[in-house]
């Protein structure tokens, strides 16, 4: 006469195929990675630590297009494809990054120590705003990082516009993976911050 197994030796088995499936599926799912645009470097011989002072900016609103403003890595696909990467993402805001990035390139371009953010109180002294909005940041895996941006500058009236361009950056990536093509947005971002700086010299006679 078979012996029916007992209550405690199915419940051992039931939660060794539970645990089996919950490695097994552990192993499937990949950990996501943060990435961060980075500013340019400042050190003794930079022209920002030559004495504080400078013009007085105000940068803002800085806007980016609606597909950029979330967590996940922006790539483009094949034609009108755009791909969200789940695992590779931003370790804050799209937005609020490009923005510190702007802020501290241009205090060490310019250079100035006298840059605020918009919409806190325009300063009675205020020489220039800088409105920008990012309407493409992305490009493919392997290929060429690209940005896209309109910007805006505004006197001290900050309704006037003096200046609006839009600017095309493309850099080449350095390799196939999310490391490089972090690299080549940054340069093209640090080519805005020098472009953008250019100007603001000009306007405020500092060329």
């Amino acid at each position: 006469m078979k012996r029916r197994p007992s209550a405690q030796v199915i419940l051992v088995g039931s939660l060794a195929l539970m645990s089996a499936g919950a490695c097994s599926f552990k192993s499937e799912t990949a950990p996501s990675r943060f990435y961060m645009l980075r500013s340019l470097p400042t050190d003794a011989s930079s022209p920002a630590t030559q004495g504080a002072g400078g013009p007085v900016l105000v940068l803002g609103p800085v806007r980016v297009a609606a597909y950029l403003d979330r967590p996940q890595m922006v790539t483009q696909g094949s034609g009108s494809e755009v791909k969200l990467s789940e695992f590779e993402r931003w370790a804050e805001p799209l937005m609020d990054n490009i923005r510190t990035v702007l802020a501290n390139d241009l205090s060490v371009l310019v250079p100035t120590d006298r840059i605020s953010f918009y919409p806190a109180r325009l300063p009675p002294d205020m020489d220039l705003r800088i409105a920008v909005e990012v309407l493409r940041f992305d490009g493919s895996l392997g290929g060429d990082a690209v940005l896209e941006a309109r910007w805006t500058l505004f006197g001290s009236d900050a309704e006037e516009p003096i200046l609006t361009k839009r600017s095309r950056f493309e850099h080449a990536t350095a390799g196939p993976g999310y490391d490089a093509f972090v690299e080549a947005l940054n340069r093209a971002l640090e080519a805005l911050s020098r472009e953008v700086a250019q100007e603001v010299r000009r306007v405020v006679g500092r060329t």
